[in-house]
């Protein structure tokens, strides 16, 4: 037995870590412990630990173990460890072997449903069941991929689906008198949202008036943290949803001991200085150094608890059921308290505590992502968030930089705001020049109004720092500003101007009604061309609003953005970060690489949005989003490659009309703006995006088959040249179409046009209609080209099964 060890022993150095060491041994009793240790090494993992044989039998799990047995978890063997290490937690200093935090998860007793363990294991299928705290019930250790010699090490761990059960109720939530039990009865379980897009709130003149109920709270200068449970483990996100686990690890124990499955706070992290105040530069510091024990959690939110989304709740309800599920935390976790009313003497006895302010909250508003005014800020000091354009030389005896060059964006286009010297230390001036050295660049990223002075050097705009003053001047630059801190939870296009509100009537108590925003820089040239302007493009999404927003509305949206008009550089975002504006819809995808936070808009408030942000693209998904995993519609695109005539594209177009027309579908065609032609075909919604691709290829291999000399389905670009390559790819998950009726991004000012099929042969070319033009025939029409295409539910017939097609 001793040799079980061999590994764990010569991975350690004893004199340096205070892993037990030992030797393999049978342990007093019948009954068989496990336990499963959170590890903050390199990356946080879970490791999962079965004694056999006087040893723990250990296997990490990245994800950690699951009591949803639909998931199945990646677990990694890794070698046996002693059973004294069922005990340990603690530090493991750093360069050693696996070096981090090791906290205790979970813990219990383990008994084997084969009768011979070890043999199962051998075989790579071991079914066991456990009994822990957080663990119970049957799972199986089934090993991946195992054939004669190749590596036996991963496994995956799943949890049964006979003994799988509801996620308990938190003991300390779930009294008869509840109302969270009361409306869990009525409405059951609800789906697991995922990352919530956090509610903003907006800076104010002045505390709102009391002719509504509003709650108070201190203004935290921290982190803003978004702290999820999931199957009892925890995560901790920022604001754009960035995963922070691994920088507070004991803040994640103290989630971890939470009586509850499932759930999803708001709250700050923040460091306290010897007054008890938030200090931003302190929580900075200890981030750097690691030395983070002391930081602590202040939640004044709860989105979701054990299966209920609680956002529709009031906030003062959704305040008592946090307060009740806080009640015997750790004291690292801690409950936002408030005032209900008295917001006023709250402002002023914080200003003169030498706070930030206070954050103000309707009282029985529901959680509503985005920025709104359902919660606003007051501050006691003028205080934001600014992009670092670069750096001066330090002067005297100084060393690092002088001052940070400061910068807001507006219109996608950033403007100087002044500079900031003062606030730094030693330490801050080395580091910040560190960090800003590998982002020297040539040019200034300033548009206009750019500092001239010698000794400056200019970087990439990425960076955001936080900074305090007292007003601008008349030029928009900073009055005695003070360095406070870098900003590494907001990306830098996020960074604007803000500017108070003055609140001169009661905020709805529902989601208040969107007016169309003033476009800022209307006169900005976006098509030299033809000398439109921002103000032509918003005036043309206005006039065609009814017609074009049912076919984009609530489909996941990707944009194609230039900052710089459609000539300059352009950026295709699938993604929404930063601040959402409150027209904007916002909902959680999965992918591959985790999770991505999509828009959709219903309005016109959010195409004038699209409009404000420079998103001369607007390209959709094939399905929406309350069922984006079936879509509702297929896309197939004619791109001709290099010496393809027009008519010959169009042709092509009824070529497929016609093939589909065999086969029962009806089809509606569309100019793309661009060099071809869009052929959408609606389809019921009730086949997977698998089944809808297979079927895509299928028609352009069709296509193909018939005229090789005329078609491709490959898209490389070197097998295009006179031929049309059939594009089916745009029917994968994840794949967008540019929706109908929007600008692309084209000298032109180009428009993807719905067309009846009779038109097709009148039209010149895929650009032939150009903002004015289109919109003159778009609004002399009588009858929608597309009539009934949204509300047509076609069901598909496999080609193989098809008696004759035409040839």
């Amino acid at each position: 037995m001793s040799d079980l060890l061999k590994d764990y022993n010569r991975k350690r150095d004893f004199t340096k870590t205070k892993e037990p060491s030992g030797k393999a041994q049978k342990k007093k009793g019948t009954k068989l412990i496990f336990v499963v240790q959170e590890h903050h090494a390199s990356r946080l993992h879970y490791d999962f630990r079965l004694e056999l044989d006087g040893v723990l039998k250990s296997w990490a799990v990245p994800k950690g173990p699951s009591l949803d047995p639909a998931d199945k978890r990646l677990a990694v063997q890794t070698e046996d460890h002693p059973i004294e290490y069922a005990k340990f937690k603690g530090s493991i200093p750093k360069g050693e072997y696996g070096g981090g935090e090791i906290f205790i998860w979970d813990s219990g007793t383990w008994e084997s449903v084969d009768e011979d363990p070890r043999a199962a294991l051998e075989k790579g299928r071991l079914e066991f069941e456990v009994k822990g705290k957080k663990l119970h019930g049957k799972f199986i250790l089934v090993r991946t991929h195992f054939k004669g010699g190749e590596d036996k090490k991963n496994w995956l761990l799943i949890k049964r689906h006979e003994d799988s059960e509801k996620a308990p109720v938190s003991k300390k939530v779930g009294t008869k008198k509840s109302t969270v039990k009361k409306k869990a009865d009525e409405l059951g379980l609800d789906k697991w949202p995922g990352f919530i897009a956090p509610q903003l709130p907006r800076l104010v003149t002045a505390v709102p008036n009391e002719d509504q109920v509003w709650i108070h709270e201190m203004k935290y200068d921290g982190y803003r943290m978004q702290a999820q449970v999931k199957d009892s483990l925890a995560r901790y996100y920022t604001r754009n949803s960035l995963d922070w686990s691994n920088t507070f690890p004991h803040l994640i124990n103290a989630l971890n001991e939470l009586p509850v499955t499932s759930a999803i706070f708001d709250g700050e992290v923040v460091a306290l200085d010897e007054e008890g105040r938030s200090n931003f530069q302190k929580l900075q510091n200890s981030i750097k150094s690691k030395n983070v024990e002391h930081l602590r959690y202040y939640v004044f939110d709860i989105m979701y608890l054990n299966g209920k989304d609680l956002r529709e709740f009031p906030l003062l309800e959704r305040k008592k059921i946090l307060k009740a599920v806080l009640e015997d935390a750790d004291p690292l976790l801690l409950y936002s308290d408030h005032f209900v009313e008295q917001g006023g003497e709250f402002f002023q006895a914080s200003c003169k505590y030498n706070l930030e302010g206070i954050i103000s909250k309707l009282a029985d508003a529901p959680y509503t992502s985005g920025r709104n005014d359902f919660w606003v800020k007051t501050k006691c000091t003028s205080r934001q968030e600014f992009v670092i354009a670069g750096w001066t030389d330090p002067k005297g005896g100084r060393t690092g930089i002088g001052a940070l060059l400061l910068g807001l964006f507006e219109d996608g286009e950033l403007r100087y705001a002044g500079k900031v010297g003062t606030g730094f230390n030693q330490l801050s001036l080395r580091e910040i020049k560190k960090t800003l050295t590998p982002l020297k660049s040539e040019e200034s990223p300033f548009n206009k109004n750019s500092p001239r002075e010698r000794g400056i050097h200019w970087v990439k705009p990425i960076k955001v720092c936080e900074v305090s003053f007292s007003n601008f001047t008349d030029e928009g630059i900073l009055r005695t500003p003070v360095f406070q801190g870098m900003r590494e939870d907001k990306p830098a296009e996020d960074i604007h101007m803000e500017k108070a509100k003055k609140i001169t009537k009661k905020v709805s108590k529902k989601l208040p009604v969107k007016s169309v925003r003033t476009i800022s820089s209307p006169d900005k040239v976006l098509f030299k061309a033809e000398k439109k302007t921002k103000k032509d493009v918003a005036e043309f999404y206005t006039a065609i609003a009814k017609v074009m927003l049912p076919y984009l509305a609530d489909r996941p949206l990707s944009l194609v953005r230039c900052p710089n008009g459609s000539e300059g550089s352009c950026f295709f975002q699938k993604h929404i970060i930063g601040n959402v504006p409150d027209s904007f819809n916002t909902f959680l995808v999965k992918e591959e690489k985790g999770q991505g936070i999509y828009v959709t808009i219903d309005s016109l408030e959010g195409l004038i949005e699209l409009v404000q942000i420079n998103a001369f693209e607007i390209h959709a998904w094939n399905s929406h989003k309350d069922t984006y995993m079936k879509p509702d519609q297929i896309v197939m695109d004619f791109d001709p490659g290099p010496g393809v005539a027009w008519k010959t594209i169009v042709e092509s177009g009824f070529e497929l009309k016609e093939l589909l027309e065999d086969l029962g579908l009806k089809s509606f065609v569309k100019l793309t703006g661009g060099k071809g032609l869009h052929v959408h075909i609606p389809i019921a919604p009730v086949y997977s995006w698998d089944q809808v691709k297979s079927f895509s290829q299928t028609l352009a291999m069709e296509l193909v088959n018939r005229r090789p000399e005329l078609y491709t389905a490959n898209m490389a670009k070197k097998l295009r040249n006179k031929k049309i390559f059939v594009d089916y790819l745009r029917n994968g998950y994840g794949a967008t179409a540019v929706v109908p009726y929007s600008l692309r991004a084209r000298p032109t000012s180009a428009i993807a046009l719905p067309l009846e099929w009779s038109e097709l042969r009148k039209v010149k070319g895929p650009q032939d209609f150009t903002m004015d033009k289109a919109r003159k025939k778009i609004l002399n029409r009588k009858v929608d080209p597309w009539k009934g295409m949204l509300k047509l539910k076609q069901k598909i017939k496999i080609l193989k099964e098809q008696k004759s097609l035409k040839k």
